[in-house]
């Protein structure tokens, strides 16, 4: 009698491990730091108001990109050279950031200076994947 009452609990807790399921979380986060950079390092000085253009890989023949990253493609930072989004599934995706200023020097000179960064980012299922884009002057 004593082995039967023990194994009742045993066989419970076994069912009820085995028919438990853990919800996942499908989200995926990214954020994305723009920075200028003049030898290839980081200066840390955030671009703000940098043009985002955010764009999946290769998209195979007859295929279509999910809304989701459609509706994003293009955005813009903050004034904290950040943008911060969460994707409803993972994605490998291609990001291309410009940015024009518009210096006036003292003798009223207006010089244009564009700068241009890319970088690629793999979205990480349940993370916040985090992304430096360097932006370098063109010349």
């Amino acid at each position: 009698m004593k082995k039967s009452l023990f194994f009742i609990p045993v066989i419970a807790l076994v069912i009820l491990l085995t028919m438990t399921q853990c919800k996942k979380n499908y989200s995926c986060g990214l954020k994305i730091t723009c920075n200028y950079t003049t030898t290839g390092l980081d200066t840390g000085k955030a671009v703000a108001n940098a043009i985002l253009e955010i764009y999946p890989g290769a998209v195979a023949s007859g295929r279509t990109v999910h809304p989701a990253i459609e509706q994003y493609k293009d955005t813009v930072t903050d004034d904290n050279g950040v943008y911060e989004h969460t994707y409803p599934y993972e994605a490998l995706l291609n990001i291309s950031a410009t940015k024009v200023d518009s210096v006036k020097d003292e003798s009223g000179n207006i010089t244009v200076k564009n700068y241009r960064g890319s970088a690629q980012v793999k979205l990480q299922e349940g993370q916040t994947v985090e992304k430096v884009v360097l932006m370098m002057q063109e010349y």
